[in-house]
């Protein structure tokens, strides 16, 4: 019986590895041309520190109650730009909360962060303030409210994540494997032949899903690939994500302890945080009105006004049960 040839099969393994070769060459080049992330903006604002902890603020002058502003996961003090832009007279602080933009890096529990706001307040001569918080920030708004509840005056909360909302499996897993991305020796690897690349795919897949049906901020997916896909903010989105459901089930369990004059942003096309918890939520808390407006998640962007008339509604709600709607809004219920 004659022997079987033996020359085409390593011949057919050398194709597979050249094209493998070339494949890697794509990628790498890839990394470094259309991927590359770009540089961090030189800071602006303030930045002080609490025990250890460099907490950074963009504060503008005014009068009356001070306002304070909560971006979500991510983001930055940049994020309601436009909303302080429609409070002008009254004092606003944004912050970058711990783990991103020029703040700290790395992850901080949620109840760390209210203190860390609550120290910040008390360091800023603030007694009381309104709490604005987007999303996360909403949660972590709430939370400061439960905690340091002498610190609000009143609250407005843009499709915050609370009352039930959840991450399911898909967004568990990613956050695991961005914190496994990030650890030292494999980001450096990572980085090198494909994880740029990769970063600027993924933030702009979610930045696109965030501001549905309206297209994305080009100003907003810049500071998201400059500052959100630094390693700092990497870990604090990683930890954060793979902690969210605990802290919200934490958080939701005092829902009823918040009293105090609160307007409820929520978005009717919100593909993060659906309507339905938005109404939940403003049903749940004692002095809570729903404000719902038209579009996707991103409404410190697409209708700063209705989030800056609310401030001024929960600024003069004093102590009556419910805070007067906010104008420019699609409808209110």
């Amino acid at each position: 019986m004659p022997d079987r040839p033996t020359r085409p099969l390593p011949r057919r393994r050398r194709l597979l590895a050249a094209l493998a070769g070339a494949l890697v060459l794509v990628v790498v080049a890839l990394n470094w041309t259309w991927g590359r992330l770009p540089d961090e903006p030189p800071r602006t604002g303030s930045v002080v520190d609490l025990d250890g902890t460099t907490v950074r603020y963009v504060e503008r002058p005014g009068r009356g109650t001070p306002v304070v502003l909560l971006h979500g996961l991510p983001g930055t003090a940049e994020d309601f730009a436009a909303v302080t832009r429609r409070l002008v007279g009254r004092r606003t602080i944004a912050i970058d909360r711990p783990g991103y933009g020029f703040s700290s890096e790395g992850y901080v529990p949620l109840a760390r962060q209210a203190d860390l706001v609550h120290r910040l307040l008390r360091r800023r001569g603030i007694a009381r303030a309104v709490v604005v918080g987007h999303s996360y920030g909403g949660t972590l708004a709430l939370a400061l409210a439960e905690r340091h509840p002498t610190d609000v005056a009143g609250l407005v909360l843009a499709d915050a994540a609370a009352a039930g909302f959840r991450l399911g499996t898909f967004e568990r897993a990613r956050g695991r494997f961005v914190g496994l991305l990030n650890a030292p020796v494999v980001r450096t690897l990572a980085d090198a032949t494909f994880a740029q690349a990769l970063l600027r795919l993924a933030a702009g897949s979610g930045d696109d899903r965030a501001f549905a049906p309206a297209p994305a901020d080009p100003a907003h997916r810049r500071r998201l690939l400059a500052l959100t896909m630094t390693p700092g903010d990497l870990a604090a989105m990683s930890g954060e994500t793979r902690a969210l459901n605990t802290e919200i089930d934490r958080v939701d369990r005092r829902l009823a302890t918040v009293r105090r004059p609160t307007v409820v942003v929520q978005a009717d096309a919100d593909r993060l945080v659906q309507a339905r918890h938005g109404r939940r939520l403003a049903a749940t808390l004692p002095h809570a009105r729903l404000v719902l407006v038209r579009g996707g998640h991103m409404t410190p962007y697409t209708h700063p006004a209705v989030i800056a008339g609310a401030v001024t509604a929960v600024s003069g709600a004093g102590g009556t049960r419910h805070a007067r709607g906010a104008p420019g809004s699609g409808s209110s219920g």
